[in-house]
């Protein structure tokens, strides 16, 4: 099966070409087909990843999958959530969220958070969508540590653990990772779907 991946997100693209690298699913980045930008106008993290899917197989006739994941911090109500990329603006980088959360975070006892990933896969000629979802579990740190990952890693510290997800060996990351979940979920739908 030839599955087109609707991300530009560079890290999500190496974890999910890690993830799918054992299946005889030959994924192809969108990259390939198009340079548009997909505008997210969902109000939740299945609309933003069923945008991205619908896209991509419509743009390309290949079935197709979108992800949609954020970061939840109980403190901050689920904030940043599925603004989770763009917490600190349109324009904003791993950095400036890191930064900002960490400001927002100062003052609070309550440290509790949680990483979401939701799958969307979707197929044009048959209509056919499926959605798979995973989560990890830990908490903020006020100071970011280690140098793997992306996005908020090093500022989450994984529950029942002293370390951040950016301490974390790709292998070590990809065994617990919310992303691994929800994928694990969605390879075993579609290879069900293929036989």
């Amino acid at each position: 099966m030839k599955l087109v991946l609707a991300s530009k997100n560079s890290g999500k693209i190496k974890e999910f070409d890690f993830l799918f690298e054992k299946t005889d699913i030959e994924l192809i980045p969108l990259s390939k087909y198009t340079s548009e930008d997909i505008n997210e106008t969902g109000s939740s993290y299945e609309e933003n990843a069923f945008i991205k899917a619908e896209f991509a197989s419509r743009l390309t006739g290949l079935p197709a999958f979108g992800d949609d994941s954020g970061l939840e911090v109980l403190a901050l109500n689920g904030a940043p959530g599925i603004f989770s990329a763009r917490f600190a603006g349109n324009k904003a980088n791993d950095d400036l969220n890191n930064e900002k959360l960490l400001r927002k975070m100062h003052s609070q006892k309550e440290k509790a958070a949680k990483f979401i990933s939701v799958l969307s896969f979707f197929n044009f000629k048959t209509k056919e969508t499926v959605y798979t979802y995973g989560e990890l579990f830990g908490k903020i740190i006020d100071i970011p540590r280690g140098t793997q990952g992306f996005g908020y890693d090093p500022i989450f510290q994984i529950k029942n653990s002293e370390q951040t997800l950016a301490e974390l060996s790709k292998t070590e990351r990809m065994k617990i990772s919310h992303r691994t979940i929800s994928t694990e979920k969605m390879i075993k739908i579609l290879s069900e779907l293929q036989s």
